[in-house]
This record gives structure tokens, C-alpha cells and sequence, in this order.
């Protein structure tokens, strides 16, 4: 073995050339494959930072009338789930939040989630430094938090001394009691602080209500009991809740999903799969190539296999050597391979969406070690097992006569041609799949959203802690009004949220004689007067709101399309009323004053559900969605806005302010990476079809100089011999292309799940694939064939 190392690696200092193409040919395969198999191992594969994370569920309420399956569910509900089941260790409930943070540092928004005191033990995870709170302390709602690493860091310097230290939180003293290790980021990675449950706004009830509610639950199987018996257990449970509350819960059973699921989402590994075997395709035609370059040396190196022959050497004494020289060549790519993956890996994760899950904690690790090590072996054989058995082959009489077999270079001529139609076809694959990425996220980009986000700047707004409620209206008033006024701002209004996170079902009761009731996916929010004329909404019936609509008004709402078909089809709507909840419920009637055009508020790709907008003035939120349309760039007049504001109240917190075009562009984050990524692979492999190609014919040219000088000697035109090569060529090519369409139009079906507008058999995205890859492949041999045509007969015969 070290005297066949001994010569491998002679053989390859020997022609650095060679060399140095077939190196940089498999880094570049292998160098893809490791980076995307890192961020797989970080994200799919790598344990979760929790003990025994394999027993670890979500359970969601599903609305089975309407196919909603992740609902949050009301803490009653969840109550009965922990007293009924038996496949649980425990339960635990929490709801994430958006908090304030003031005292002696500049107020700042933060991500809060208020949990159940077991959420930690039931997740198997211990502070850094001091505690978590205790059953009594959530029991007594106890102002006590639990700190991420992050804030710890950033508003305590990481100092011990955190520990009993007050944090103001919306207003509140809290005690810090503890601070969670760095890897904890549950249930999201930006969440910055935990409280017990019995801090959330109307506690005593919220944990009375049965019908709907905020909580998400978490749970740890037992260990006996697998995933499937515990959702047939609490789908049971649903239907006997179902059966004793009719009202509330009905049509509602229970999802229960593993956590590691829940937190990539089907979407995320779909695409990731995806891109490693988009990867793989790559490296397969790396090898395709190289393996060309071989067995196009091997007819170079016949001479010398028949001498070895001739001298008793057998031919698996010859595969080895050949073998050897190859994994000596493929652990040098590796090697490379790896250097390339480390800077992919950055690129990726700096680049890459942060909604993935672990994204951040893809690096070289251990077991990506590993992997390129046994990549790097597997692909030194690919590439290595059929040139080596093709040369091995070589008959040494004929070799010797003249210093070359031509039966030899017939069977390797044939042999690369079949490489070479497996490069296409794998081109084709990849160039599909793009194709139909693209074309998706081109459907996705040309969706009408409703409005205009153009030259709109989002500015994230809490009111003052020092302030009442029934004073915040009156605050967001002015300052929209001041705002408006500065120079170069063409309108603004406020939104509570321009961005639908959520759309539970809401009970809604239309006023008739039937006092008629219904449950709806539905979103309300409230808005200032001038909200639709800076988003540029189209006002369909009735009218906008305007400054009298204020709290000594009749109480009013606007609609949008999906409301007035679901509650009022082919009815004049203007001035009917409805209110939330049951008929005999107090809540007040609102009276619909207009109707506006549908928005795509909460994603591209979802249609739009019931909207229903009120008058600020009418009702008090302390975080509003402050947007200013602009007559030039938005944000140039970022630090002119914060002033304003500042001046009315300088304790108002003013946070992620962005333009509205960049905080939409979050929604499609994933979908343009994915598509990103494989258009690149794709692109990769458009090149290595068009260098594998290029180079079977150009060797061609090379070993045919005799008979090409001959035709032309004979009579043959120039045009002709262009003819001919460029023939044998585009056949290849053409038979790859045909293959590798059959292959896609299987392939792509797994894809349908990442599509939107287009189906998995697109004519123009398979019409257009492999005529692309054709006209690259025709421009790939016309090089070498023109080059045949210049041929001179006189010193082709001359040099044979």
C-alpha cells in the first residue's frame, strides 16, 4: 500500500495539470456538499439542547371544520388534558409576548414568554446562575423573571451580581432570579425573558375561559408511551371535551407533534433534503468529469499498463494502483472541498434567513468531519472503480505494437460518451428544479398585496408606561398628526400590526332577526384615518374613518371583502352591525361604515381571511405600527420621526423601524434562499455538463487528428468535419437531455410542496431546461469542431 502511495503521488506531481482541474472539479462538488450537509446536521440532525428531546411534543388544538391544526387552546381545555391523560409525564403551558424595558437604560422592546413554573423541569434544563421560579411563586404571581444569556449580557454586563437585581417590565418590578445557559432559546431564538403564567393581563379569566385562548403547550411523553398512542389517547379526550361542552369545543380535537418537527416545519426540511440532493447531483457530475479526465489520461498511459502487464503484474494489482491514485486525489479535493465549505457555511449563515431554526450553529464540526472524510473516499471510487477496470483492460501486444489499443480506445471512447449523457441528464434534473423554484417565487413576487408598500417606513411604537390607558389614543394622535406634517412626508397612519401573526376563529353575531352566529378565521385591528391613504388601500363601499369617530361616537368598523361575502353575500352591507361573542353576550354593536379591498397581510402565499378594522380613537392599544409615506427615499427621515415623537414623550419606546418593503420581504426569506441556493447548483451544473462535453469532444479532436487530416485530404470540406463533430457531440447530448426529462418529471413531484402558481409538470420550465442546457451543450462543441475544421491535412499526416 505505501509503495502504491509512494506512486500515486508521483503520478500526480507528475502532471499538475491534471492535477490541479481534477482537484479544483471535486472541490468545488464536495466543497457544496459539505456546507449544505453542515447546515443539515445543525439543523435536522443535531440533538436539541433538551434532555431526552426525542420525547419532547407540541400539542395544538385543531379545528378540524376549517383544517386549522395548530390553534392555541384555552387553559381550561388544557387543564382537563392534564387531568385526563395517561401518556404524560407533564404538561406545560406558555405564551410568548412583546414587553417593554425601561429604569435606567433607554427603553427597548422585548420578546417575553410567561410560562407554567415546569416548563423548565420539564424540558430538563437548569439556569446558568441562580433559579427558575417555583410553583408558589407563579401560584402567588410573583414579580420574578428568568433572563436569556443575551439580555443578561447586555443589561447586566454579565455580572453575578444580576441575581436579585429589579428589571422594570412594562411598568412593573421585577426581581431577577435567574439566567438560562447561552444554547437555551425557547420557544424562539430572540426570546429574552420568562415569567411565571400568572403575570399575564387578566389572569383569573383567562384561566376560567374554555372557548379559545393563547396558550401554547409543550409535553413529555412517558416512557413507555410512543407518539402514536398518545394521539389516539388525546384525540379520545377531544371528542368526550366535545361531547361535554358542545359550545366551546366543538370540532375541536388534538395535534400532537415531535418538538423537533414543530420547530423546523415542514417546509424548512423539505427544502433541505432537497438542496442535499441538488448537491449530490453536482458532485455526481464532479466525478462524471474527472473520471473523463482519467480514462482520456489512461489512453495516454496504455503503454505503460501493457509494460506492467507484459512484466506480471495482474490486473487487480493494476485496479489497486489505479484505485490508490484516485482516493489519493479525491482526499486532496476533500481537503480543498473543506476550505471551500468553511467559507459557504459563513456565507450561509450570514446571508441565510434567521427564521431557520439552529441556522446560526452550522460549523465544522465532529461529525462533518467525518462525513467529508467518507465523502471524499466514497467519490475517489465513483470517479475511480470504471476508468480503473477500463484501463486495466488493455491488451499489451496491441499496446505495444504502436503504443496504443484501439479496441481500448473505442470501449473508453464509448464509456465516456455514457458519462456524459449521465451529465446531462443530472443538468436537466437540476435545471428543472430551478426552473420551477424560480418561476414559483416569480408567481410569489407578482402576488397583488393589496396595498402599496413603496417608499413606506415602519415604525414600531409603545405609549408611555407613565400614561392611562384612555390616553393613548390621544398621544397616537398627535404624534401621526405631527408626523404628517414634516417636510417630505406625503401621509401617515397607524396600524396595530400591519403584520397578521395569527388568525384565531372569533365568534361573531350578525345582527338579523335570527340574531345569526358563526365562527371565522379573523383578524381586527385598529387604525388611525389617514391608515389606507398611506398604505394606498382601495376603498370599495361606504366611507373611511374620520377625527369625529372618536369615543363619544356610535361605535363603527370597516370590512374588507372576505367579511362582506362571508357574513353578508349579496347584501348592501353599509350599515349593517355585528358584534364579538354569543347573542346574549354585552359586548357592543358596531356599525360597518365601509368596505375596502383585500390584503395580504399575514403571507404571500396564504389567501386573505376576514379583516376588521376600528377607530383608534374608539379604542386604546399601547403598541401601534406607525407608517409614513414618503416622497423620496423612507429612510432618510428615520431620525426626523424619532424626534418627533421623543418630543411629545420621551419615554415612548421607538424600535425596529425599517422600511415596509424589508419587513415583508421576511415572509418570502426562506423561499428566496432555497431558490437562491439551488439556482447556483444548478448553475454548477450547467458548466460541468458544458466542460464535460467540451472535453470529450476536444479529446476526440486530439486522438481523430489523423482521420480528420485524411477526410479533408480526401475532399471533405471544412464544413463537413464541422459537421461531423459537432454530430457526435449534439447526439450525446440530445440522449442525456431526453433521459434526464423522463428523470425530472419523476424527480420534481417532491417539490410540490415548495411550489406556488405552477405545477410540477410546467411545460415552459421543461421546455426551457434542456434548451438551455442544449444551446450550451452545441456552443461546447462547436469550440473543438471549428478547431477540426482548420485542421491541415499536410501536417496531420506528417506528424502520424
Amino acid at each position: 500500500m505505501l509503495q502504491d502511495l509512494r506512486m500515486g503521488l508521483r503520478m500526480l506531481i507528475k502532471h499538475p495539470s491534471f492535477t490541479v482541474v481534477a482537484v479544483f472539479t471535486l472541490a468545488l462538488g464536495m466543497g457544496a456538499n459539505i456546507t449544505i450537509f453542515s447546515v443539515v446536521n445543525s439543523v435536522l440532525l443535531r440533538s436539541l439542547p433538551y434532555a431526552d428531546s426525542d420525547r419532547l411534543v407540541f400539542l395544538w388544538s385543531e379545528l378540524t371544520k376549517h383544517s386549522v391544526k395548530e390553534r392555541t387552546s384555552a387553559y381550561a381545555t388544557i387543564s382537563e388534558w392534564r387531568q385526563q391523560n395517561t401518556s404524560f409525564e407533564d404538561l406545560a403551558v406558555f405564551d410568548p409576548a412583546s414587553v417593554t424595558l425601561t429604569g435606567a437604560f433607554e427603553a427597548e422592546q422585548a420578546s417575553s414568554v410567561r410560562a407554567s413554573s415546569n416548563l423548565f423541569p420539564l424540558l430538563g434544563i437548569v439556569p446558568e446562575l441562580g433559579r427558575t421560579f417555583t410553583a408558589d411563586e407563579e401560584q402567588q404571581q410573583a414579580r420574578v423573571v428568568v433572563l436569556s444569556h443575551g439580555l443578561w449580557q447586555r443589561r447586566f454586563a454579565a455580572s453575578p451580581d444580576a441575581l436579585g437585581q429589579i428589571l422594570e417590565i412594562d411598568g412593573n418590578s421585577s426581581q431577577v432570579i435567574g439566567v438560562m445557559p447561552e444554547q437555551f432559546q425557547f420557544p424562539e431564538s430572540d426570546t429574552q425573558l420568562w415569567e411565571p403564567i400568572t403575570l399575564f393581563p387578566n389572569w383569573e379569566q383567562q384561566k376560567m375561559q374554555r372557548a379559545s385562548g393563547p396558550w401554547r403547550v409543550i409535553g413529555r411523553l412517558k416512557p413507555q408511551a410512543s407518539l402514536a398512542q398518545a394521539q389516539v389517547e388525546m384525540r379520545t379526550i377531544a371528542e368526550r371535551l366535545e361531547q361535554a361542552y358542545p359550545d366551546t369545543n366543538k370540532d375541536l380535537t388534538v395535534n400532537v407533534v415531535p418538538l423537533r418537527l414543530q420547530l423546523t416545519g415542514p417546509n424548512v426540511r423539505l427544502a433541505l433534503w432537497i438542496l442535499f440532493g441538488a448537491v449530490a447531483c453536482v458532485l455526481l457530475m464532479s466525478c462524471t468529469n474527472v473520471a473523463n479526465l482519467i480514462l482520456a489520461r489512461g489512453v495516454a498511459r496504455e503503454r505503460e499498463i501493457a509494460i506492467r502487464m507484459a512484466m506480471g503484474a495482474g490486473r487487480m494489482r493494476l485496479i489497486r494502483q489505479l484505485l490508490t491514485e484516485s482516493v489519493l486525489l479525491s482526499l486532496v479535493a476533500g481537503a480543498a472541498g473543506l476550505v471551500v465549505a468553511l467559507a459557504g457555511v459563513k456565507l450561509l449563515v450570514r446571508f441565510g434567513p434567521q427564521n431557520i431554526p439552529n441556522l446560526a450553529r452550522a460549523q465544522i464540526d465532529a461529525r462533518v468531519l467525518a462525513f467529508s472524510l467518507g465523502i471524499s473516499m466514497l467519490t475517489g471510487l465513483l470517479f475511480g472503480l470504471a476508468p480503473a477496470f477500463r484501463i486495466s483492460e488493455s491488451q499489451p501486444c496491441e499496446a505495444l505494437k504502436d503504443g496504443r489499443s484501439a479496441t481500448g480506445g473505442i470501449r473508453a471512447r464509448r464509456l465516456r460518451g455514457l458519462l456524459v449523457i449521465a451529465e446531462f441528464s443530472l443538468a436537466v434534473l437540476l435545471l428543472s428544479g430551478a426552473g420551477l423554484l424560480v418561476r414559483s417565487f416569480l408567481n410569489l413576487q407578482s402576488v397583488d398585496l393589496g396595498f402599496n408598500p413603496e417608499r413606506v417606513l415602519l415604525v414600531n411604537t409603545v405609549a408611555s408606561l407613565n400614561s392611562k390607558s384612555d390616553q393613548w389614543p390621544l398621544f397616537y394622535q398627535q404624534a401621526v398628526e405631527r408626523v404628517a406634517a414634516l417636510p417630505g412626508v406625503e401621509a401617515a397612519g397607524l396600524i396595530k400590526d400591519i403584520v397578521i401573526s395569527s388568525n384565531p376563529d372569533v365568534l361573531i353575531t350578525v345582527e338579523q332577526s335570527s340574531q345569526e352566529q358563526a365562527r371565522t378565521p379573523l383578524n381586527q385591528d385598529l387604525i388611525s384615518e389617514d391608515f389606507f391613504k398611506t398604505v394606498r388601500v382601495q376603498l370599495l363601499k361606504g366611507r373611511f374613518f374620520n377625527t369625529q369617530d372618536d369615543k363619544g361616537a356610535v361605535p363603527v368598523a370597516i370590512i374588507n371583502e372576505v367579511m362582506a361575502r362571508r357574513f353578508w353575500p349579496d347584501e348592501q352591507v353599509i350599515g349593517k352591525r355585528f358584534k364579538f361573542g354569543p347573542p346574549q353576550s354585552t359586548n357592543r354593536w358596531l356599525t360597518v361604515v365601509g368596505v375596502v379591498g383585500d390584503m395580504r397581510r399575514q403571507s404571500l402565499e396564504r389567501e386573505p381571511i376576514a379583516q376588521i378594522f376600528l377607530p383608534h380613537l374608539q379604542n386604546s392599544a399601547r403598541r401601534m405600527n406607525l407608517l409614513v409615506r414618503t416622497i423620496g427615499d423612507p429612510a432618510t427621515l428615520a431620525s426626523a420621526i424619532r424626534n418627533e415623537i421623543s418630543s411629545i414623550d420621551k419615554t415612548v419606546a421607538v424600535y425596529g423601524v425599517s422600511t415596509l418593503g424589508s419587513r415583508l420581504a421576511q415572509g418570502t426569506a426562506q423561499r428566496r434562499f432555497q431558490t437562491w441556493l439551488l439556482t447556483l447548483f444548478s448553475s454548477l451544473a450547467l458548466l460541468l455538463a458544458a466542460v464535460g462535453i467540451y472535453g470529450l469532444i476536444q479529446h476526440s479532436v486530439v486522438v481523430r487528428t489523423r482521420e480528420i487530416g485524411t477526410r479533408l485530404a480526401l475532399g471533405a470540406q471544412p464544413r463537413d468535419v464541422l459537421r461531423l463533430i459537432i454530430g457526435e457531440g449534439m447526439r450525446l447530448a440530445l440522449f442525456g437531455t431526453g433521459a434526464g426529462l423522463l428523470i425530472a418529471l419523476l424527480c420534481t413531484q417532491a417539490l410540490s410542496g415548495l411550489l406556488f402558481g405552477v405545477t410540477t409538470t410546467d411545460t415552459r420550465t421543461f421546455l426551457a431546461a434542456p434548451l438551455l442546457l442544449l444551446l450550451v451543450g452545441l456552443l461546447a462543441c462547436y469550440l473543438p469542431a471549428r478547431r477540426a475544421a482548420r485542421v491541415d491535412p499536410m501536417l496531420a499526416l506528417r506528424h502520424e
